[in-house]
C-alpha cells in the first residue's frame, strides 16, 4: 500500500498552476455520494484524489457513509454502528448501495486516483486502518479527520500519510506539526495542511510550503474561487463539482491562467454583495434557531463567552463570502483578519453570546461590506424574530421588503425608550449619569445584550435612540449603515458623522426628531458639554 505523498500529482505547485482535484464523496453531482458508482465516475473524470467518509457497522465492517445514521441517504433512522453489515448491504437498490471500504480499494487497484479516507472517531479509524492494512490493492491512501481518529490510524499504520486539519488564519509552525504527531510511537508528522477555503491565505500557504506541507483547500465548487485558490498556491482543491473544476483548470492551462477579463464596477460588486448578504443572513437565522448550543468557552475573562455556534456561523459566512469574492478582505469576531483588496467584510456571527449561552432569545448577526473604509452593504439578522434588516449605501434600508424611513417630526424624550449596552459586563463611564439624566426626562434606558440590535432597531423605528461605548465595525458596521439609510442620525461626542464613527469612539444613533436633545443629554453625561 503506497501513501498519497508518493503520488506524482500532489507535489508542491507554484501559484497559478493546476492543483490536484479531490473528489469529495466521489462525484455527488452525478451519482449518490460515497457509493461505488460515485467513486467510478470520479475516477473516470480524472480525479487525482477521491475522498470518502468511512464508518463502521455493528460487526466491525468499514463502510462508506458520511453521517452517523442511515437516515439522510438511505431512509433508515438507525446509527450505522448499531446495524450489522448484512442489513446495511440490503439498503438501496442496484449499484446504489453502501459499499465496503475493501471493495473500494479493490476498485481503485492500479488506478491513477489516490484515496483519502475521512474518519470521525477513533473506533471508526481503527476498523478502517485494519481494512487498509490487510488489503493487497495498490492504492495511495491518506487519512484526514478528528485528532483522536488520526492517532488511532498512526498507531495501526505507523507510516500513514495524515492530513492536519487547520481552522485558523494564523500560519502553521513547527510546533503544530510536532503536536499533531505527538502521542504515537511513530511520531509521523502530517504531509498536508487541510483547511476550509475560508482560512486560505497566501501567508498560510507560504508557511505550509516552508514546512514541507502540501495545502488542501475545501470545499470549492465554482470557477472563480477555484482559480483564486490555484493562484494562491493550493496544491489540492476538494470539490463536489469535479466536472466544472476540471474544465476550469483545463481552460486555465490552455489560456495561460488569464486574469479576469472584466473588472466589476462598484455597482456590480454592491449588487452581488447585497444579494449574497441577504442569503447568508437567512441561512444564519435558520442555523442559529435550529442548532443547540454545545460547547461554551471563555475568551478574555469569565464573562466573555464564545460558543460552538459563534465559530460554526463564522466559518460558514467566511466560506460563502470567499466563494463569491475570493479577493476581498475579511475581519471576523472569532478568527480575526484575512488579507484582501480594497473591499473588506466585517462579521460578528453572534452578537449577544452571553444571551445565547443562557437561553435569552435576543442575539443577532452583523455582516457589513466596506470599500476603502466606507460602508457599502450591511445586514443584521435577528434569529429569534426571524427578521433580516438590510441596507445598501445610497439605496435605503428595508425590513422584509418594507422600506425603513424615519420621519423628521419632533419626538419628545418623555415616554420614549433609549437602548444601550454594557462595556463588556460592566457599565461604561458615565452610564449612571446618562441613566439619571434620562430618568429626569421620563425617558427609559434599556440594556438588552446585543449592541448590534440596539443600534439596528432604531433604524426600524423601535426606540428613539441608542448608544454604545466604543464603535467597532465588526459589531456595529451594518447597524450604523442601517441607521444612515433609514434617515436616522449617527453622532459622536462632537456631532453628526457620515459613514462610520472613528474606531473605539462612543457613538449615539437617534431618530431625527429627537437627535439634538438626546445628543445634548448624552454628551453632557460624558462630560463634553
Amino acid at each position: 500500500m503506497t501513501t498519497l505523498d508518493q503520488a506524482p500529482t500532489t507535489g508542491h505547485l507554484r501559484p497559478g498552476t493546476r492543483p490536484a482535484l479531490v473528489a469529495r464523496g466521489g462525484a455527488p453531482r452525478v451519482r449518490r455520494e460515497n457509493t461505488m458508482p460515485a467513486v467510478a465516475v470520479a475516477e473516470a473524470l480524472g480525479a487525482e484524489v477521491i475522498e470518502v467518509d468511512v464508518r463502521r457497522t455493528s460487526d466491525g465492517v468499514a463502510v462508506l457513509l458520511h453521517d452517523e445514521t442511515l437516515g439522510r441517504l438511505w431512509g433508515d433512522a438507525r446509527r450505522v454502528d448499531e446495524v450489522p453489515w448484512c442489513e446495511v448491504a440490503r439498503l438501496g437498490n442496484g449499484l446504489d448501495r453502501i459499499p465496503r471500504l475493501d471493495a473500494v480499494l479493490e476498485r481503485l487497484d492500479g488506478c491513477r486516483s489516490a484515496l483519502v479516507v475521512t474518519c470521525r472517531s477513533a473506533e471508526d479509524a481503527e476498523v478502517a486502518a485494519d481494512t487498509v492494512a490487510t488489503s493487497s490493492a495498490d492504492v495511495s491512501v491518506a487519512w484526514r479527520g478528528a485528532p483522536d481518529a488520526l492517532r488511532a490510524v498512526r498507531e495501526a499504520l505507523p507510516d500513514a500519510d495524515t492530513w492536519l486539519a487547520w481552522e485558523s488564519l494564523e500560519p502553521p509552525t513547527c510546533d503544530d506539526l510536532a503536536g499533531a504527531a505527538a502521542g504515537t510511537d511513530a511520531g509521523a508528522e502530517p504531509s498536508t495542511l487541510d483547511l476550509d477555503v475560508a482560512f486560505l491565505t497566501p501567508r498560510t500557504v507560504a508557511a505550509a510550503h516552508r514546512l514541507g506541507l502540501r495545502v488542501a483547500v475545501r470545499t470549492v465548487d465554482d470557477p472563480e474561487p477555484a482559480l483564486w485558490a490555484a493562484r494562491t498556491g493550493a496544491d489540492l482543491v476538494a470539490t463536489d463539482d469535479l466536472a466544472t473544476l476540471h474544465a476550469t483548470f483545463a481552460a486555465a492551462e490552455r489560456d495561460g491562467w488569464p486574469t479576469a477579463a472584466h473588472e466589476p464596477t462598484e455597482a456590480e460588486v454592491a449588487s452581488r454583495a447585497q444579494a449574497l448578504a441577504h442569503r447568508i443572513a437567512h441561512e444564519v437565522v435558520a442555523f442559529t434557531r435550529e442548532h443547540p448550543v454545545g460547547q461554551v468557552a471563555t475568551k478574555a475573562h469569565a464573562a466573555d463567552l464564545v460558543t460552538d455556534v459563534d465559530r460554526l456561523v463564522e466559518q460558514h459566512v467566511r466560506g460563502r463570502v470567499r466563494a463569491a469574492f475570493p479577493t476581498h478582505g475579511f475581519t471576523g469576531e472569532e478568527y480575526g483578519d484575512a488579507p484582501g483588496d480594497r473591499h473588506r467584510w466585517y462579521l460578528d456571527p453572534v452578537d449577544g453570546t452571553t444571551n445565547l449561552a443562557n437561553g435569552v432569545p435576543w442575539t443577532s448577526m452583523s455582516l457589513c461590506l466596506t470599500r476603502g473604509g466606507q460602508p457599502v452593504v450591511g445586514v443584521v439578522a435577528d434569529p429569534w424574530r426571524g427578521e433580516v434588516l438590510e441596507a445598501r449605501r445610497g439605496r435605503g434600508a428595508v425590513l422584509r421588503d418594507r422600506p425603513l424611513r424615519l420621519d423628521d417630526d419632533p419626538r419628545p424624550l418623555a415616554g420614549a425608550v433609549v437602548g444601550t449596552e454594557l462595556d463588556g459586563h460592566r457599565p461604561w463611564p458615565a452610564f449612571g449619569r446618562f441613566l439619571d439624566a434620562l430618568a429626569e426626562r421620563s425617558c427609559t434606558l434599556r440594556v438588552l445584550g446585543s449592541g448590534t440590535l440596539t443600534i439596528a432597531q432604531v433604524a426600524a423605528g423601535r426606540g428613539i435612540g441608542g448608544c454604545v461605548s466604543a464603535f467597532d465595525p465588526v459589531d456595529h458596521g451594518a447597524a450604523v449603515l442601517l441607521v444612515h439609510e433609514a434617515g436616522g442620525v449617527v453622532l459622536t461626542r462632537s456631532g453628526p458623522v457620515d459613514g462610520f464613527p472613528p474606531l473605539g469612539e462612543p457613538f449615539l444613533v437617534a431618530h431625527p426628531g429627537a437627535a439634538d436633545e438626546l445628543h445634548t443629554v448624552w454628551a453632557s453625561a460624558l462630560g463634553v458639554l
